[in-house]
Formats: structure tokens, C-alpha cells, sequence
């Protein structure tokens, strides 16, 4: 799903709440041993938030913290002698299990793993990559079915391109996104409603977006603005899958922090910070109403502190949210993220007690709306009347009213045919797929793959196309 964006498909509202520009912030300390801990990013879960972070035992190590059962407790992922780093994570709407994207070090490149589960049930580990290439910067997003979609740069014999993979069908597919003369690298991506990736990246000196639409990758787009930008990019799709993308460049005087969207279908950008020290590594989450939430770092004349603006006012209304004699670190992704009561959570680290330990800074007041997760639905089931067809027939049952879809995917993880999608009563259905493409064009023979969503829960079979 997008992240940050509340998914008002798959939850209900708590209420809406009025909210102001101003936040007060109360920190609390996550981890807390001899040994450093760094580069934290989170994600909700059905019963709270769950981070990811680096522990350095002797060897960077990927451990996670969780605050479901009321207080903050972690976990350990991997204990091996390679540098492992926890660089995203992702979850589903009333789920506990979170999904993660791995960089480790297999001498003499880098590699990208995927790991899924959770502190009660344990962890899986499998590998994307297994090249004699360097791949770095994972970028990871699940969709409505529980399937993970990762972005990452490959260094392709001297030239850096970026690389799409997703395990749709079982096992990780990779295709290449990016093929030209320049340093294509760390991309960052989020999926839309169809579960179709788009993806920001940078050449060194410019910010490009593509998505990929009908299986196919658009040609990358220059994003406004973005020529001269210098820190990692972020970005996030609203509820209508409109862009938001946040970045840092020197304005000529320092870096500064930039926000763009494509709302109105061109790129539109506005500067928001402007003053004499220089600010970088944004990120951000858009509310309901398309407003764009930011945290980042400044670096204050003394120390880097932690800060944050919202547009929610029409105008940048930016706050400090911490304020002490130490370097307090975040870096390139998802580090700021509303819970499920609609207060903003900031994680980051510094060096308060000898080693470096992981903090949350929360608003004391919302800054977006409550949310309440909704009940999960029993089991959905789904069968096709024959493996191999030329025209299938699909049954499938609704365990109670709802929104349903029913889609038709490639082995490449492609929509390739909408079957069923809206409101249904529960019951059992049948529905006739005659090998057509939401183009009108007969399918290549090959494997398909029928995905069933209602209610959060998702089940799927596979057929093969003669």
C-alpha cells in the first residue's frame, strides 16, 4: 500500500480531527544496551508500530523494536558475520507482520534480501539478487495481496541503473527500470491503488519519476525543480495516486528543503525551509486532504537537530522537535509515520548515553486523523473449474458484504484482465474469464495467476493459458 497515506478503502474513520499546524513533541527511548543502533524507519501494524534499525554487535546486524503489546520491545533478525541493513519496511492494514528490505555484504558486492514475519512468529529470510553486481538502496512496498515490490540500484560494470523486482508469483521476478549513460540511483517507490509501482531516483544531479502502467515502464519524467538535488528523494501517492515528493538542494546560499506534486497533472514545487544552515534528508506522509506532513534534519550551528513543517495552513508552518547538545540522526526513508490514533512519530538516533540508542519523538497532538483498524474477515476462498484453459471459469465466496476484487495477473506480476470490482453481498460467485486483456486483446499463452481481495484478506490460484 502507499505509505504514509491512510487507506480509507481497507480502514474506517475514528472521526475526523480539526487539525493545527503547531505540535509539541514528548520523546521516549527505544532501544537502550552498550552497543550503537542507528538508521530506524517504521511502519503501522494492527496492533501498533514496528521499526527497523541497525545494531552494531561487533557487525551490523538488523534487529526490530515493536510497541504492540504496550511498551517497546525488540528482536533480533539476523546474527551472522556479514554487515546486514534493515533500509525499509512495509506493512498491510491489520497485519502484524511486517515486510523488510535487506542490504548485506556478500564479499566482494552488495546483495538485496527479503524478510518477512514477526517478533511472536518469527522471521523468513530469502534473496532477491544473486549477481556479481553491487545492488543497494532497497526501496520496499506490499500490496493488497501480501505481495512485495522492491526498487533498488544496480551497478551494471561501471554505470549505476535501477532494478524493480516483486515475488507475485512466488519467486523474485527482476526487470530493469533504468538504461542510459548517467547514475541512475537510490530510487524510492510507492505502489498505487492497482498495486502498479512509481519511482523517484536521481542521476546525481536531477530527480526523475516513472510508474509502470499496463506492464509497461513511461519514459522518466524530469520532476520541476528537482535539477541540483542532493539528498536522498521520498516520495508518496495520495488516495487518488497523485505524487508528493520531498528532496534537499542548495539554493545557492545551503541546502534547503524542497516539496513537489503532480496534483494538478504538471509538477508543482515550492520551497519549504529558508534559512542560514543547511537542511537535508526529508521524508513525509500526506493526510486525507492531500496535505504534505515533513520531517528532516537541521544542521543548527551547534548540533543537528530534528524538525517539522506541514502545508496544512495553505503556507509552511515548520516547528522544532527536539532541542539538546547532540547530533540527532535520521536518514533517507520512512522515518516519520502517523499511528493509528493520528499522532506523528518521528524515530531517530543519537549518542545521549555513550552509545548511540533509538528514540521516538510523538505530537502530543494529532496531527492527522484517528484511524481504527477494521476486524479482520474470515476466509476468502477462490478456484478455477480447470488448470489448463483456453476460457476459465472462477468461483469464488464472499464471507460478508463488502468491496471486492477480483483481478487476473501475468507471470510477471501485470495486471492483465479486472474481473470483478466493487460492492458485493456475501455469498458464492462465478465469473468466466474469455482470455481477453482489460485492452481487448487475446492474452499470450503462458501462466496467470487469479487474485482475490475482500476485506483485507487475499487468496489467489493459478491457471495456465494453452
Amino acid at each position: 500500500m502507499r505509505k504514509y497515506v491512510i487507506l480509507f478503502s481497507l480502514i474506517l474513520f475514528a472521526g475526523i480531527v480539526t487539525i493545527s499546524p503547531a505540535a509539541t513533541w514528548t520523546i521516549d527511548k527505544i532501544t537502550d544496551n552498550t552497543e550503537p543502533d542507528g538508521f530506524s524507519f517504521a511502519t503501522r501494524v494492527q496492533s501498533g508500530l514496528t521499526v527497523v534499525y541497525t545494531h552494531n554487535d561487533g557487525d551490523f546486524e538488523t534487529f526490530t523494536a515493536s510497541n504492540t503489546s504496550g511498551s517497546w520491545t525488540t528482536s533480533r533478525i539476523t546474527d551472522n558475520t556479514r554487515a546486514d541493513y534493515g533500509l525499509d519496511i512495509a506493512s498491510r492494514p491489520g497485519d502484524n507482520n511486517v515486510h523488510i528490505a535487506l542490504q548485506w555484504q556478500d564479499t566482494p558486492d552488495g546483495e538485496i534480501s527479503y524478510c518477512t514475519g514477526n517478533p511472536t512468529s518469527g522471521w523468513d529470510i530469502e534473496r532477491v539478487t544473486d549477481d556479481p553486481d553491487n545492488d543497494a538502496w532497497p526501496s520496499i512496498e506490499v500490496d493488497a495481496s501480501g505481495f512485495a515490490h522492491i526498487v533498488y540500484q544496480k551497478d551494471t560494470g561501471g554505470d549505476l541503473e535501477i532494478f524493480y523486482s516483486n515475488n507475485v508469483t512466488g519467486h523474485w521476478v527482476s526487470e530493469q527500470v533504468t538504461d542510459n549513460a548517467t547514475p541512475d540511483q537510490v530510487p524510492w517507490m510507492d505502489l498505487d491503488s492497482d498495486g502498479n509501482p512509481h519511482i523517484v531516483y536521481t542521476d546525481g544531479s536531477m530527480l526523475f519519476y516513472t510508474k509502470k502502467t499496463a506492464g509497461i515502464w513511461t519514459t522518466p519524467e524530469p520532476i520541476l525543480g528537482g535539477f541540483g538535488a542532493n539528498s536522498l528523494p521520498f516520495l508518496v501517492l495520495d488516495n487518488a495516486d497523485n505524487a508528493h515528493i520531498c528532496f534537499a538542494k542548495d539554493d545557492g546560499t545551503d541546502n534547503e528543503i524542497y516539496y513537489a506534486n503532480n496534483v494538478t497533472g504538471d509538477w508543482q514545487e515550492s520551497k519549504v525551509t529558508s534559512n542560514d544552515y543547511p537542511d537535508a534528508y526529508p521524508t513525509l506522509f500526506v493526510d486525507q486532504a492531500k496535505k504534505a506532513h515533513i520531517a528532516y534534519l537541521a544542521g543548527e550551528a551547534a548540533d543537528i537537530e530534528v524538525f517539522y513543517a506541514n502545508n496544512v495552513g495553505g503556507v509552511w508552518d515548520i516547528g522544532r522537535v527536539t532541542d539538546n547538545s547532540l547530533d540527532d540522526f535520521a536518514l533517507l526513508g520512512q522515518y516519520f509515520i502517523p499511528d493509528a490514533q493520528g499522532h506523528g512519530n518521528i524515530f531517530f538516533w543519537n549518542n545521549s548515553d555513550g552509545d548511540a540508542e533509538i528514540y521516538v519523538a510523538r505530537t502530543n497532538e494529532k496531527i492527522a486523523s484517528g484511524i481504527e483498524e477494521t476486524t479482520p474477515v474470515p476466509a476468502i476462498a477462490i478456484s478455477l473449474d480447470q488448470g489448463v484453459f483456453a476460457s476459465s471459469t472462477v468461483n469464488y465466496s464472499v464471507p460478508r458484504a463488502g468491496n471486492i476484487s477480483l483481478k487476473v495477473y501475468d507471470a510477471s506480476g501485470c495486471l492483465v484482465k479486472t474481473l470483478v470490482d466493487g460492492v458485493q453481498s456475501e455469498g458464492e460467485y462465478t465469473v468466466t474469464w474469455n482470455a481477453l486483456t482489460d485492452a481487448g486483446v487475446h492474452a499470450a499463452p503462458g501462466v496467470y495467476f487469479y487474485r482475490l481481495v475482500a476485506g483485507g484478506e487475499t487468496a489467489s490460484v493459478k491457471g495456465i493459458l494453452k
